[in-house]
């Protein structure tokens, strides 16, 4: 008989391994048919991520807390569990024999410990997988994707539960192992399992916890599951950098056929494998501004339907793989350490006639994006999904000419004509410190502070108040600035709108200013700008000391005593709103509520989504320019969000939020809320008088 198991356990345990095995090597091998990305350095940092968010699941937790516990014990769960499943692998050559773990036999001390926690992570896991199973089932939470793969893993995990119990069980009725008082589970029900059925409980138990397990997976490389073998991988090889850089293109690189990705080969790897790990949660879903309000957008689908088409055409690229490999050696690789350095990109026709762009992710859903963040930022797994957007943005504004909202084209043209996306002229930019003390650089060449203003502080009439606000201040302060003698827009709304060549001149423009001038340190009262000059600019050349946001030096102002917020502004009851280029990008979020936190007689009221969970007012990533013809106005969902604290007054840090917000108070059908900048706010409480126009 045991000669019988070990035959057929090891054509089973054989058999599965292989197809394994194979379907590994598809899914990592394939790999190297994307395009190559830098992910080595900074080990400790890496390390430090996957200890914090696979083994510590802390982005799951933080979200939605019972789900994410329900993750967490479903996950250290099997972590206890390993030792047990390998345990019972092994054995299954050997069953005859006493095998056991050493030091974790039932007789040893830490074998005790070891059978309570087994107990112990059993029964939670089995609790886990019912609640999973009717959170799914019976709730459905419009954030998941409803599968029959999700509820055939629930399965297979209760299965493995249940059989290991019974097996336990049904051993200590057979004699097979002796009662442990710490393994209480299977004490308490081998009295419930007769003796003269208890070989036969363990027969059928252990094969079908056997085949489940192999079934399990072999399972995972072929569906979302895969993640609970990449997460590991996903997590330790993440983008690194800052969170509001987007990849430049080097326009100089003659090799470059293209601009931006509309074919699945131009994404890199780390796209690639951001695919395997998407478990489509929904998180993205949940907190994205665009999905919320009825657009088309979803940003799981962008990562789904991109992996679905990677899983169509992995043996055309394995296919393609193999020719590269046989024409120039199995070690011929990219100078850049990447993929094999000649494989073949897949034609139209092997690709069905489908592109990345317009046939899997619609233009629609591309334009609706406001690269809010918010979908990386909750992805448990840091999966990128703004950046492939706007690559993909790139490929529709650079090399398919028009197929951008016609909108864009006015916004566009303003910004290459009058460095503004208005097209207002450029000699006008500084009209909105007429009557103000505000030096430029050619007249002040020692200034401590540069103030770069942004294209809505010098046009918007909202906005042109909060500049004079700050520099009131400033001046008020003793702080030492000036402003550039003819700044430009610093590039943001063209970038993120998928204009690279535009973005860059921008940049470039700007860049030889503050080259020339040596500026060390930035005030800006755009987000935007601030983002784009801490983070970006250095693709262009430029290394400041300090970039910071207005809240942040006002902030330091205040409570080094030269900023005295003395006089009542006249509201009780204020919510600030927190932008995503300030908070999510830059995690920026006290020093903003600290300025109004310092007002007298304020209190400060939070919205429910606030911080890194704030929703965005809608205007970035180009929208601003942009017509919204789907759904909600996302404005006005973020305003109704504040406005439903009883807040007196809606404080912003952001001159888009404030355009946004101000909209969205006026709008028909909303309650008016005066809608105010932060620097607005103190300078009222600083100097003694109302704004002007600042509502």
């Amino acid at each position: 008989m045991p000669v019988v198991h070990i035959i057929a356990y090891s054509v089973v345990f054989l058999t599965a391994m292989f197809f394994f095995a194979r379907s590994i090597r598809a899914r990592i091998g394939v790999l190297k048919a994307a395009q190559s990305q830098d992910a080595r350095g900074d080990v400790g940092t890496r390390l430090l991520g996957v200890i914090v968010n696979v083994f510590g699941q802390a982005r799951l937790l933080r979200g939605d807390f019972s789900a994410g516990l329900m993750h967490f014990v479903i996950f250290w769960g099997f972590m206890v569990l390993m030792l047990n499943t390998l345990h019972f692998l092994v054995a299954g050559f050997f069953p005859t024999a006493d095998l056991h773990i050493p030091l974790l036999g039932r007789e040893d001390l830490l074998g005790g410990v070891y059978l309570f926690l087994r107990d112990l992570v059993e029964v939670l896991v089995l609790v886990a997988v019912i609640y999973a199973a009717f959170r799914r089932l019976v709730l459905k939470p419009k954030r998941l994707t409803q599968s029959s793969e999700a509820v055939l893993i629930l399965g297979l995990i209760g299965t493995l539960m249940v059989t290991d119990i019974l097996m336990n069980a049904a051993a200590v009725s057979t004699g097979e192992h002796t009662a442990h008082p710490m393994s209480f589970i299977e004490t308490s029900l081998a009295s419930a399992i007769p003796a003269a059925s208890a070989g036969l409980t363990i027969t059928i138990n252990w094969w079908i916890h056997c085949l489940a397990l192999l079934f399990f997976l072999n399972l995972l490389p072929l569906g979302k599951h895969f993640h609970v073998i990449t997460s590991f991988f996903t997590v330790y090889l993440r983008n690194l950098k800052p969170q509001g850089q987007l990849p430049a293109i080097d326009f100089e690189n003659e090799d470059l056929e293209e601009f931006g990705v509309h074919h699945i080969q131009q994404l890199h790897w780390g796209n690639w494998l951001d695919t395997y790990s998407c478990t489509e949660c929904g998180r993205c879903d949940h907190f994205c501004p665009a999905n919320r309000t009825g657009k088309t957008l979803s940003p799981k689908q962008i990562i789904i339907g991109t992996r679905e088409m990677l899983y169509a055409h992995t043996p055309d690229l394995l296919l393609k793989l193999a020719a590269a490999r046989r024409m120039e050696g199995s070690t011929a690789e990219s100078a850049e350490g990447g993929g094999v350095a000649v494989v073949e990109r897949l034609s139209e026709e092997e690709l069905g006639g489908k592109s990345l762009v317009g046939d899997v992710h619609t233009d629609q859903a591309l334009w609706a994006c406001t690269t809010c963040g918010a979908c990386d930022e909750h992805c448990p797994l840091f999966i990128e999904h703004v950046t492939p957007i706007v690559e993909m943005r790139r490929h529709l504004v650079l090399e398919e000419e028009g197929r951008f909202p016609k909108e864009l084209q006015g916004a566009f043209e303003g910004l290459e004509g009058q460095g503004n996306p208005w097209g207002l002229p450029a000699h006008t930019r500084m009209e909105w410190a007429e009557g103000l003390d505000v030096p430029t650089l050619d007249e002040k060449p020692d200034a401590e502070w540069i103030y770069f203003v942004g294209c809505l502080s010098s046009f918007d009439d909202r906005n042109k108040e909060t500049a004079r606000a700050l520099v009131q201040l400033l001046n008020h302060a003793g702080v030492s600035f000036a402003v550039l003698s003819s700044e430009a827009c610093s590039g943001d709304p063209a970038r993120r709108a998928g204009h690279e060549y535009l973005a860059n001149a921008l940049m470039q423009m700007n860049a030889e200013q503050f080259n020339e001038a040596k500026v060390k340190r930035v005030i800006t009262t755009c987000p935007h700008c601030f983002n784009t000059l801490k983070v970006e600019y250095e693709q262009v050349g430029v290394v400041f000391e300090e970039v910071i946001h207005h809240s942040e030096l006002l902030t330091r102002l205040v409570r080094e005593g030269r900023l005295k917020p003395e006089h009542s502004n006249g509201s009780q009851r204020i919510v600030f709103h927190d932008s995503c280029y300030l908070g999510r990008y830059n995690k920026v979020y006290d020093e903003p509520r600290s300025v109004v936190a310092s007002l007298p007689g304020v209190q400060l009221v939070e919205a429910e989504y606030n911080r890194d969970k704030g929703f965005c007012c809608g205007a970035g990533g180009g929208r601003m320019f942009m017509e919204e013809v789907e759904g909600q106005r996302v404005n006005e969902w973020r305003y109704d969000q504040l406005t439903a604290t009883g807040a007196d007054e809606v404080a912003v840090a952001c001159p888009f939020c404030n355009v946004m917000m101000s909209d969205a108070a006026n709008a028909e059908g909303h309650e008016h809320k005066p809608v105010k900048d932060i620097a607005i706010l103190l300078r009222d409480a600083v100097l003694g008088y109302q704004t002007q126009g600042g509502a």
